[in-house]
């Protein structure tokens, strides 16, 4: 048994019971005057055989009629209310959700499909006040009475009603749930199109790059296929479930009537006939020909409801228990060291990706962070502001006594420049500043912010300076121009500790000579700065360097000392180098320019160096 979902559905049921109460006392009087109308018209049409009518059981009648219409249509009402509430309810539990959840918590689940539950599944669950609820007393409500009253007032047996009724409701429910399971691959197609198709968005340019485009629009293809084909079977049933709605009424048109003439000891009167296919024809149409797609939005709802559910009940996997005790911290201290890690450990799955990681920074030092490709040092940044599920023995920043801090307190005191830079689809202004609608009142401190990122309004081709809209992720801005936005986005913000992953990839050397001039070595000099980084050329410049290999911190220095002391450390910059060297006519000839001289080390075993 699935007992978040239960949970979750009489959250949907019974949050507001005064109004769900209401909402079946409003159904019930549609039900009862809907049947008191025939009535009354029986009475005035027996009373008019006999030559005493009375206008007003005619008069009495329409009025029920009308009765019955109002009440049915504020049922309606209040369904839809009740499930725009809910619905808003559930969309801050999503967005709540989706905020606190680390990218490693996420199960392997893509965006595309937390977008498909926020747009598809919080509507669909909410199906059971828009309609399941309604329609289910407005159907429910009518076969309870009207058989009672068919019998009561009118003589019909029961035996014969209520068997056509059972046969129809069996073959209703039988229909709907194969609707509903069109309706759920309906959705699960959907959020998996809509997976591929964010994924292409987002990676158009390097798939038209690379060649790839035509594979990833045949797989959006074939899934589109796959949606038509499903969607084709779920028309074809829902229109024969139409059409056994539809003509039940004439089955049990005859059946009511076979049933009264032949067992009815007195004359079958006239008021008598046409009040049973009032009834029959008329009061009963309606919950027949909502039966079956009431069952196929209860159906659809549930698996919604599990859906929704499964994304609310995910949980970050946490090493230690966050406090939620300290004090807000202002600023550093002066102490050092100003960042201290101890024994930091992250894995994800069976995957050990982070090991026994320790180090100490101090106040306003520049620490650079090199290894090769997928050692850890992008995770061991998230790691430290919290979005990742590492363990620490200690994290400790200022004066903390490291314990690990909540996660808006931790975060108040870093950051961050993803690899590729963040852009918003908004105004450079907006950009800089973080904040949509941003005013000009703090033009001057983004202009100087972006020129220190070498950011010049003046020569980047911009025809509205600060009011120029980037486009949706950048489309408009080279991947320099990105990254030293968010150069200028850090320095507007000036946290005291940054956390920089190589954010200087995409840039030129001039231009990286200049950031680290204006920025590194300007007006971030008294800031703690933490960069990834597979530029050579900014090694010399550091503090210190972290060499990482394997998910470890294998040894740490200046440049010159590595150079000397570690092999490992010495290849690796060859490596790089190497990579880096432009092709030429004589590859023999010697490349000069921004290389860093590498001693060589004999390797163990070989004094001569001759390796």
């Amino acid at each position: 048994m699935d007992m978040p979902a239960f949970r979750l559905l009489r959250q949907i049921l019974f949050s507001r019971p005064q109004f769900r109460i209401l909402i079946l006392l409003s159904s019930f009087f549609a039900s009862f005057f809907g049947l008191l109308g025939p009535f009354l018209q029986k009475e005035y049409f027996d009373l008019l055989t006999s030559g005493q009518p009375v206008v007003w059981l005619l008069v009495g009648a329409f009025f029920c009629v009308l009765l019955y219409l109002g009440f049915s249509q504020f049922t309606n009402f209040l369904g839809a209310r009740e499930a725009i509430l809910m619905q808003g309810e559930l969309s801050q539990k999503m967005y709540a959700q989706s905020l606190r959840l680390r990218s490693d918590s996420l199960q392997g689940k893509p965006v595309g499909e937390f977008v498909s539950v926020y747009a598809t599944d919080i509507p669909g669950a909410t199906v059971l006040l828009e309609q399941t609820l309604p329609t289910g007393a407005s159907i429910l409500f009518p076969l309870l009475l009207a058989p009672w009253a068919l019998h009561r007032f009118f003589l019909v047996p029961w035996f014969p009603l209520l068997s056509v009724m059972l046969a129809v409701t069996l073959l209703n429910f039988a229909m709907a749930y194969r609707q509903s399971s069109f309706f759920f691959q309906f959705k699960k197609l959907a959020a998996d199109r809509i997976g591929l198709v964010n994924e292409w968005i987002q990676n158009i340019r390097t798939l038209r790059i690379l060649g790839w485009m035509k594979f990833f629009e045949f797989k959006i293809f074939e899934m589109r296929i796959r949606e038509t084909e499903n969607r084709i079977g779920m028309l074809t049933n829902g229109q024969s479930m139409n059409s056994v709605a539809s003509s039940i009424t004439f089955v049990l048109n005859i059946v009511v009537v076979a049933s009264l003439t032949a067992s009815s000891p007195l004359p079958v009167t006239t008021g008598q006939l046409l009040a049973v296919l009032w009834i029959v024809a008329i009061f009963l149409t309606r919950p027949f020909r909502q039966m079956p797609w009431l069952f196929t939005f209860l159906f659809d709802a549930w698996t919604s409801i599990k859906r929704l559910s499964d994304v609310l009940q995910m949980e970050n996997i946490e090493k230690q228990q966050r406090k939620s005790d300290f004090l807000k911290i202002s600023e550093l201290s002066n102490d050092e060291p100003v960042l201290k890690v101890q024994n930091l450990n992250l894995s994800i799955g069976a995957d050990e990706i982070l090991k026994s990681i320790s180090f100490e920074i101090k106040k306003a030092e520049f620490v650079a962070i090199v290894g090769e490709v997928g050692c850890g040092k992008t995770l061991l940044l998230l790691s430290l502001m919290g979005e990742t599920g590492a363990s620490f023995q200690q994290l400790k920043i200022g004066q903390n006594d490291g314990r690990i801090l909540p996660l808006h307190q931790l975060r108040q005191f870093f950051t961050f420049v993803p690899q590729e830079g963040f852009i918003m689809s908004a105004s450079l202004r907006e950009n800089v500043a973080f904040e949509y609608g941003q005013d000009s009142s703090h033009d001057e401190e983004i202009r100087t912010s972006l020129r220190r990122a070498q950011f010049d309004l003046r020569t980047e081709r911009l025809e509205n300076g600060l009011d120029t809209e980037i486009g949706e992720r950048g489309v408009n801005l080279s991947g320099g121009q990105k990254q030293r936005v968010s150069l200028a986005r850090v320095d507007y913000l000036s946290s005291p500790i940054l956390l920089l992953d190589d954010c200087l990839s995409a840039l030129d050397v001039d231009t990286e000579d200049l950031i680290i001039q204006d920025l590194f070595e300007g007006s971030w000099k008294n800031k703690t700065r933490i960069l990834v980084t597979h530029r050579l050329s900014v090694l010399d410049q550091v503090d210190r360097i972290l060499f990482m290999e394997n998910g470890r911190i294998i040894d740490q220095g200046s440049l010159d000392e590595l150079l000397v002391k570690n092999p490992k450390f010495q290849n690796f910059c060859a490596s790089i180098q190497r990579s880096s060297e432009p092709e030429t006519e004589h590859p023999e000839a010697p490349v000069e320019e921004n290389l860093i001289p590498i001693p060589i080390v004999p390797a163990e075993g070989d004094p001569d160096g001759k390796f």
